[in-house]
């Protein structure tokens, strides 16, 4: 299997770190609101493509970046990554905030992103299925929130949680609060998403406990094309529980290629 190269590029003034693996049609992956677990199992899609990962600024290996406040603001960051890297087709992936992210920059980009990926996306307002308040849950249920298999954290979540790691994880959700703290959905996000015309693809964790499933077809209804996919017995952290999810992405693209 491959592995990440780490590059060190600045954007903006900010230090950034970018995982790269892989050759092909670039596929850039926006993350979550956390990086604790890390990205190898998104390596079997280095397998397909020019696999890209960069850690947001305020997460994981990139500097901060106190001036980004919004989603909109992410947007523009990977917007002038993507010029930085000279990218002009992709496929897009990005889950839960890094979905918000995904298809706010859809909206704007659609001529650029030939497949979409959206897995278990932040961002709407779905009252029937609202999202949880992630910084209500107390911290001896967030895992439980997080994922249905709680091996996932095994050697990489230290028992009892060291001084460092939990420095880490408090500077993370500082960087999350400045975006979600007072904006946790975006209330005009449904108005724009018919614009996006890539095709799309939801992916969800059937037992998602943060994000739930309900909100998939509120999604869908207001997208102008998109299939979905819901792994049986997974929770949010999709790409850590199941291979399946991954694969999903292959599968989707694999379709949709042009003939």
């Amino acid at each position: 299997m491959s592995t990440y190269s780490e590059r060190r590029l600045e954007l903006g003034g900010v230090e950034i770190a970018l995982h790269e693996a892989g050759q092909g049609e670039p596929l850039l992956f926006l993350h979550g609101a956390g990086t604790a677990t890390g990205f190898d199992s998104l390596l079997p899609l280095a397998e397909h493509f020019r696999l890209i990962v960069p850690h947001h600024p305020g997460y994981g290996a990139s500097a901060d970046d106190p001036a980004i406040r919004s989603v909109h603001d992410y947007e523009r960051h990977y917007l002038d990554l993507l010029d930085l890297l000279e990218i002009g087709n992709f496929t897009l992936v990005g889950h839960s905030m890094g979905g918000w992210i995904a298809a706010t920059l859809a909206i704007s980009q659609g001529e650029r992103i030939s497949e979409l990926v959206l897995a278990a996306p932040w961002g709407l307002n779905v009252p029937e299925h609202p999202t949880v308040d992630a910084f209500s849950i107390p911290d001896a249920e967030v895992a439980g929130y997080l994922t249905a298999d709680l091996s996932i954290f095994a050697g990489k979540a230290p028992d009892p949680p060291t001084p460092e790691f939990l420095a880490d994880r408090y500077r993370e959700l500082t960087s999350t609060a400045r975006v979600l703290w007072q904006h946790t959905y975006d209330p005009s996000l449904a108005r724009w998403l018919h614009r996006i015309q890539a095709p799309t693809l939801l992916l969800w964790g059937e037992l998602d406990r943060l994000i739930p499933v309900g909100q998939l077809p509120a999604w869908r209804s207001l997208l102008a094309t998109a299939d979905e996919r819901i792994l049986p017995g997974v929770g949010h952290l999709l790409f850590d529980e199941s291979a399946a999810a991954s694969a999903a992405i292959v599968e989707h693209a694999q379709r949709h290629a042009v003939r």
